[in-house]
Order: structure tokens, then C-alpha cells, then sequence
């Protein structure tokens, strides 16, 4: 998943398993956390997970609790944050200075070393909101579809069980 660098963006429809995904990575990589935009919709996959030490969850409600819950999560010195979805409050504000502040406080901690890895929600016309700013920031962009995560000449077949991720990551 980060082989092309610290900064990774995933995009995809709803329900092919960004988030399934990037709970898996959250186990796989601690310390992480994990902050979610769609509100406490994620506690329900945790259930079937066993989480363990080392992994700590966050919500939030708008990009001010965004910001500062990602200010927050550096006191625990994680090797991984997760953000999905990244792009939910830009697509109804459409604040870009808001935005953009957010991406480029995650590129910078990125630069530490920390892996970064943000989930961008499609609209139905098949657009994604701050599409250019994701691919100008980002090391990687991965397109995800229900058996597949695609991008940069890789093809990676997946599969999702009540165990996890079963494929590469």
C-alpha cells in the first residue's frame, strides 16, 4: 500500500470497502489512528474485530475537528493515520482554504515518516470532490472497486471476510 511513499489516497465508490480496508491497515500497522468523518458508522465493523492495543479511534463533525483531532494524534506518535472519509465536509462547504490546510498539515506529517492513507468518497456521476488537490498531494492514488484496487500500472485482486483483508495490500 505504500510502496510509492507516506501519502496514499484511495477513491471509490460506496460500499467497496475503503473503510473495511482501512480498519485492516489500522490493525496492521501500530500505533495508528483513526478518524472518521461519517460519524460512529465504523463501531459496528469493529465488533468482529479484535483490536487490541495500539489503535485509537476518533470522530468528528467538521473540518475544525478534523484539524484538530489530526493535531491531537501526533501526542501518540503513530506510524499510521487514517482519515476516511477526507473529502466529506469539502463536498458540501466547498471551503477550499479550509481544505487545503488539512491536506497540506497531513503532507507534512507525512514528510515525518508517518503513513498517511485518505479515503476519498465518488459522487454518482463518478467525480471526486478536490480530485486535483488529491492528486497533486498525494504519493499514490489507488482507485478501489468491489475486487480490485487499481492505480499506477498495479492491479491487486482482493477479498473481504469476517477475518479482514484477504489480498494484497
Amino acid at each position: 500500500m505504500f510502496e510509492r511513499g507516506n501519502f496514499v489516497s484511495i477513491y471509490g465508490g460506496a460500499g467497496v470497502g475503503k473503510t473495511i480496508l482501512s480498519l485492516q491497515l489500522v490493525l496492521d500497522i501500530r500505533p495508528s489512528i483513526y478518524i472518521s468523518t461519517e460519524g460512529v458508522i465504523f463501531e459496528a465493523r469493529l465488533e468482529k474485530i479484535n483490536i487490541g492495543k495500539g489503535v485509537h479511534f476518533a470522530s468528528v463533525n467538521s473540518n475544525e475537528e478534523l484539524y484538530s483531532s489530526i493535531l491531537t494524534a501526533m501526542k501518540y506518535e503513530p506510524k499510521l493515520l487514517v482519515i476516511d472519509t477526507i473529502n466529506r465536509f469539502y463536498r458540501y462547504e466547498r471551503n477550499l482554504q479550509k481544505f487545503l490546510k488539512i491536506l497540506v498539515t497531513l503532507k507534512a506529517i507525512s514528510d515525518l515518516n508517518i503513513k498517511i492513507l485518505l479515503t476519498w468518497q465518488m459522487s454518482f456521476n463518478n467525480k471526486v470532490a478536490g480530485e486535483k488537490l488529491m492528486r497533486q498531494l498525494s504519493d499514490d492514488v489507488l482507485r478501489m472497486s468491489k475486487n480490485y484496487i487499481i492505480g499506477n500500472l498495479r492491479k491487486c485482486k482482493f477479498k473481504i471476510t469476517d477475518r479482514g483483508v484477504i489480498g494484497c495490500l
